[in-house]
């Protein structure tokens, strides 16, 4: 898949390629802090909510969503996705979560909204229009038309991938404000410096993070950026189905991301718990 813009060039990753258990990860990552001090950046798709092809048609667990809600009591979450914020807060809604959205192009954080790059909103809606016009070619192409990028999704046509991948690559040559995302059966066409590292590098300096432990678990290329910022950070990178990847620690599935988050949450409370004690001394 030459021309494709990756997040990160993976040959020299050097983390491991076992799938290791929830309690592993937390030991090995030596949770030893006040509960309040630590940031989870968290993706969507693939890492707390299944892949379903119509991304519309997609959920998160109720299980899943009370495990975040109760650790949300404890530490800062954040949701870092591909999708629209607005398509994000309909996966959670009525809770009002912060949200970096598109790639890192748009954050809400603590219900303030704001765009993380500069858009040239003219060239986008013309790539839309381009894409809409000449997708027609591609008849079993589903397009995805965002506020802030195109996904040309072929998960229910795999066949597809390299007249896609020509196709996309075509729309760039056309339109060089853009750049190529390659994902999970679907390339993104976005604009140019959209990525979830810079996102959480921004999130972290803006909003004074800098003395939280960061975390940060994905499953696709999409968030190697962000493994890349958070293993510079010496924070908790973890990465979920197989693949080569820069995350240092790995789990099988999404069922897997729900045993972690459980028993962070356990941890978070015991910690919490030892606190209190502790002020009643």
């Amino acid at each position: 898949m030459s021309g494709i813009h990756r997040e990160q060039d993976l040959e020299d990753s050097s983390s491991s390629s076992f799938y290791i258990s929830p309690k592993m990860i937390l030991n090995d990552c030596n949770l030893n802090m006040d509960s309040d001090q630590v940031v989870l950046f968290l993706d969507i798709d693939g890492t707390i909510s299944e892949f379903h092809p119509d991304p519309d048609k997609s959920i998160i667990q109720p299980k899943i969503i009370n495990i975040l809600e109760n650790l949300q009591q404890y530490i800062q979450l954040i949701l870092v996705t591909g999708r629209s914020i607005l398509q994000a807060q309909k996966l959670i809604h009525p809770l009002q979560w912060n949200i970096a959205g598109s790639h890192g192009l748009e954050l809400i954080y603590q219900a303030n909204l704001k765009t993380l790059i500069s858009l040239n909103k003219s060239q986008l809606q013309a790539l839309k229009q381009y894409i809409q016009e000449q997708a027609v070619q591609i008849p079993d192409l589903r397009i995805e038309v965002k506020d802030y990028s195109v996904a040309l999704h072929f998960r229910e046509h795999p066949q597809l991938e390299d007249r896609v991948h020509a196709f996309a690559l075509e729309c760039l040559n056309q339109f060089s404000d853009f750049e190529l995302k390659a994902g999970k059966y679907v390339f993104e066409l976005v604009p140019k410096g959209a990525n979830k590292g810079s996102a959480i590098q921004q999130i972290i300096q803006q909003y004074h993070l800098n003395d939280h432990y960061p975390m940060f678990i994905g499953d696709d290329l999409t968030d190697e950026a962000g493994f890349k910022v958070i293993n510079a950070l010496h924070g908790c990178s973890i990465k979920v189905g197989p693949g080569q990847t820069l995350a240092r620690y790995r789990l099988e599935n999404v069922s897997q991301v729900q045993a972690f988050l459980k028993e962070f949450l356990k941890v978070i409370e015991v910690q919490e718990q030892q606190r209190l004690e502790k002020s009643h001394v």
